[in-house]
């Protein structure tokens, strides 16, 4: 092995060196010249594309870190037990409009008399205001011809409740 690194010392010496870059005529050194530019140029754009990178995660945290993490939205309907006691307070605040529990806890309202429009009309924007607690949603609102009523609302309460997001969920 020492001869081998004898011979290696031998041809990194200056004179070695300096002996064949005179040897080579003039198309090897355009040829080695082009490769040196080339490999040069190679190496300036690999490390633009790092530093590009790099930036570019940077700003990628930066945006991440600033984005807010937003609570779930859970909506519950509303329960039985919690329809009847309104459906009953109604009916007693409201006795000329009939009030009907649905299958799905739905409230609805109806009249078949037109002289309590204003009544009728009363008691969908109290039924908002008696319960604040829930999110309403009207499923249907007819007035004139409607099914079986002069004026009918059918209306839907939920529990609309906010909740911590689950960890790693941005969205």
């Amino acid at each position: 092995m020492s001869d081998d690194f004898k011979a290696i010392m031998k041809s990194m010496s200056g004179r070695f060196v300096s002996k064949a870059i005179h040897t080579f005529d003039r198309a090897t050194m355009v040829v080695v010249s082009v490769c040196w530019g080339a490999a040069i140029l190679m190496i300036m754009f690999a490390l633009y594309a790092v530093s590009l990178s790099a930036s570019t995660r940077r700003a990628y945290e930066a945006a991440a870190a600033s984005e807010p993490i937003l609570p779930k939205i859970a909506r519950k309907p509303m329960d039985v037990r919690d329809v009847k006691p309104l459906v009953d307070r109604l009916q007693h605040r409201y006795p000329g409009i009939s009030f009907t529990i649905g299958n799905d806890n739905s409230i609805a309202i109806s009249s078949t008399d037109g002289a309590k429009f204003h009544d009728w009309l009363n008691v969908v924007r109290y039924v908002d205001i008696a319960s604040p607690k829930y999110r309403w949603i009207i499923k249907e609102l007819c007035v004139g011809r409607c099914t079986g009523a002069l004026m009918r609302a059918q209306m839907v309460g939920e529990v609309v409740t906010f909740e911590a997001p689950e960890s790693g969920d941005k969205h």
